[in-house]
């Protein structure tokens, strides 16, 4: 596959803002090959094809990790310092898939996006609906509880495909992709800059958004270091203690991504 060629695990985890480039191409190419091959589902299809392009890069990065909890085992390092190499991999990775579907959303006319990201644009307004007609503060468990869903299939798809995660991530990326894009192209249109709009929307959305994809994040690593150990025989306490040590870490993170959102949010 040329895509695993263009990229080894040893590169990024060196230099792991290459996943940004990466993100961005595969990003790119998957939008306009589930475009021109099956245009009906391309919004979910390009999904699939960026998660198969960054399966075998992030799958070894996991199995790195595996490797490096086995030989950390009895060595006092805290798990996020352990752990904190696949997150900024998997970071690079997102904020790519998100600069290449924005440039490309703000890009195209609407006959286009409106294909490419039907699934995001209709996620997007569903959102928009509900949130727009509750109280203040009453989306708090609403947020929550679909956020842990979202955390525990994150958690459950790394468990059993390896780096099944990907694909959540990935549909997240494309969702804030879209809604970024949107939003600045309003405010484009009203006199504003279109560069300064997805700035705008970026700081609307970040201080809740940001700890809900860590949290996403972090429970996919926890699933994949603890199915690759498994996969491999490896029964060290280490790698099952620090798996579910990042999962309890990314559910109590998203407590506090769910407070900011239902009572700070609103009123900045």
């Amino acid at each position: 596959m040329v895509f695993e060629a263009l990229l080894k695990s040893k590169d990024v985890e060196r230099s792991p803002w290459e996943m940004l480039f990466y993100g961005i191409l595969v990003t790119t190419v998957s939008l306009w090959v589930a475009y021109f091959i099956f245009p009906s589902a391309a919004s979910v299809v390009f999904l699939f094809l960026i998660t198969i392009a960054a399966f075998p890069v992030m799958y070894n990065v996991l199995k790195d990790e595996e490797d490096e909890d086995e030989q950390l085992a009895g060595v006092s390092k805290g798990f996020f310092e352990r752990h904190n190499k696949v997150i900024w991999v998997y970071s690079y990775l997102f904020l790519g898939i998100i600069v290449g579907a924005s440039f490309w959303y703000s890009a195209l006319p609407e006959s286009y996006t409106n294909i490419m990201f039907s699934q995001q644009i209709s996620t997007i307004a569903s959102i928009q609906g509900v949130t727009g007609h509750t109280a203040y503060g009453s989306s708090f468990f609403p947020i929550l509880f679909n956020n842990l869903k979202v955390t525990f299939i994150a958690f459950v798809m790394s468990f059993f495909f390896g780096t099944g995660a990907l694909f959540i991530i990935s549909w997240n990326a494309s969702v804030i992709a879209v809604f970024l894009s949107r939003t600045a192209l309003e405010l484009s249109h009203a006199g504003g800059s279109l560069i300064m709009g997805h700035f705008a929307a970026f700081f609307s959305i970040a201080l809740h958004g940001i700890p809900e994809v860590v949290a996403y994040f972090i429970a996919g690593i926890a699933g994949g270091i603890l199915s690759i150990g498994i996969i491999r025989g490896t029964h060290d306490a280490a790698i099952t203690k620090d798996a579910f040590l990042l999962f309890g870490a990314s559910v109590a993170v998203l407590v506090f991504a769910a407070a900011i959102e239902a009572f700070v949010t609103p009123v900045l």
